[in-house]
């Protein structure tokens, strides 16, 4: 038998459970259908070429910003992301902040100290030539269904450079430093 039936609200007539028969499924167009938790859409950044900067003032990593648009007030973004940095030896430090258009969404506390406050703090542990990563996870809640910029911003501690995907070194020889890349990923989810 096939029907329709036209409604405002569907509620169980007793108790708070729908049972559903096995094998039968609810169905609609793309997002019609959202249950708190499902993510809604996904978006990528894929950078894959080299970013250096000497500045001592926040500056956007290229090819690291997404702008998604929520389709609801109560939708959370989960933001997450992996960066590869490489710094010219024991020389400088730098500072990550992940970002909300120009908000800050996951800054340290520095204790009411000098420290300078950031998402990560990068070093070069391990010598010019080595890569290192460093990842995030922020679950944010922006309420609003406006275009909304994630990115990811740097700064060097004291003018040295610092790189994204290559080693401060850079040998340009097949057994040696080679080239990484870095990512980023927000997903809408339903709330």
């Amino acid at each position: 038998m096939t029907g329709q039936i036209n409604v405002n609200k569907i509620s169980a007539r007793t108790g708070n459970t729908i049972t559903i028969n096995s094998g039968d499924k609810i169905s609609g167009a793309a997002g019609s259908i959202v249950a708190p938790g499902q993510v809604i859409q996904t978006l990528t950044a894929a950078k894959l070429d080299v970013f250096s900067t000497t500045s001592q003032s926040y500056v956007d990593i290229t090819n690291m910003t997404i702008t998604i648009t929520p389709s609801s007030t109560s939708s959370k973004i989960l933001f997450s992301w992996n960066l590869t940095y490489g710094i010219n030896g024991d020389i400088a430090h730098a500072y990550v902040m992940a970002m909300r258009g120009s908000t800050n969404l996951l800054v340290a506390d520095d204790d009411g100290g000098n420290r300078t406050e950031a998402t990560h703090v990068l070093n070069s542990f391990g010598g010019s030539g080595t890569h290192h990563v460093v990842n995030g996870v922020f679950l944010d809640s922006p309420s609003t269904t406006s275009a909304t910029v994630y990115k990811l911003q740097m700064k060097s501690s004291n003018g040295q450079i610092i790189y994204i995907n290559r080693s401060g070194r850079d040998n340009n020889e097949a057994a040696y430093d080679g080239r990484s890349t870095s990512s980023m990923c927000v997903q809408e989810i339903a709330g």
